[in-house]
């Protein structure tokens, strides 16, 4: 209809078509600089967001780094602990069983308390901010980086305080562990010091295991966070010292 109307009054030379042709392109190119401009805030908006994503990543990364290797210090001290703990406690000797029982209260009064908070590469997979960082590479190490957190470090960690537990309940078979920790002589403690010395050696190997194991993954761990933190610092140009005097908490 429109075109119609348009051709019937173009013949009967009612419209000056260089006019009529100049104010469409005027309007076409009014609303192509628009949407160009347009596309300019919103890319200005995504790069300010990218930025503070990528700061707090970085963050995230400094912070799991300090954990993993203070864990992995804790861990090995465990593991001499535990070891220590299976050879003495085979010996029935009075200073022998104590050392071994004192060994094994420091693994289990050590602990491992630890949270796994949501990180920001959660929170850009959930919100689907993820896409803002176009490099494939960038964004491949760092989803096997955390992947690896949650799937071996995360799951380390639960074991070791299940076999820490079960190994406690074991030891309440052969000792008071109420009278254990309210005494330094802790030979005193036990109610079946033979049972002891011949039978719980066996219930510690599934925890000297796990304790292994944990170590492993945690070198592991902290390999791939060196890589995911070098990566960042190169790509992104971030510095340490100056991302750490940015943060709120040097305020």
């Amino acid at each position: 209809m429109f075109w119609r109307k348009f051709i019937n009054r173009l013949s009967q030379g009612k419209i000056n078509v260089l006019a009529y042709v100049l104010e469409i392109f005027l309007i076409i190119f009014s609303i192509l600089i628009a949407i160009q401009a347009d596309r300019y805030q919103q890319g200005k908006r995504n790069q300010h967001k990218l930025d503070d994503y990528i700061q707090a990543m970085y963050l995230d990364l400094l912070e799991e780094q300090e954990s993993n290797r203070n864990n992995l210090f804790d861990c090995e001290q465990d593991i001499r602990s535990i070891n220590a703990g299976i050879r003495l406690s085979q010996i029935n000797q009075k200073d022998s069983i104590q050392i071994a029982l004192y060994n094994l209260a420091q693994v289990a009064t050590r602990g491992v308390f630890r949270a796994f908070p949501p990180t920001t590469f959660d929170i850009m997979m959930s919100t689907g901010d993820i896409a803002l960082i176009k490099d494939l590479e960038v964004r491949g190490q760092l989803a096997s980086t955390f992947s690896f957190r949650d799937a071996y470090t995360k799951r380390d960690l639960l074991e070791f305080d299940k076999e820490t537990k079960r190994v406690t309940d074991e030891l309440g078979k052969y000792a008071n562990l109420s009278c254990m920790y309210n005494t330094r002589d802790l030979t005193s403690c036990l109610t079946d010091r033979e049972g002891f010395t011949k039978h719980f050696h066996n219930e510690v190997f599934p925890l000297a295991r796990a304790a292994n194991l944990r170590a492993f993954h945690l070198k592991r761990a902290i390999n791939y966070f060196d890589a995911a933190i070098e990566n960042l610092e190169e790509v992104y140009g971030l510095k340490r010292e100056d991302v750490i005097q940015e943060t709120p908490a040097s305020e």
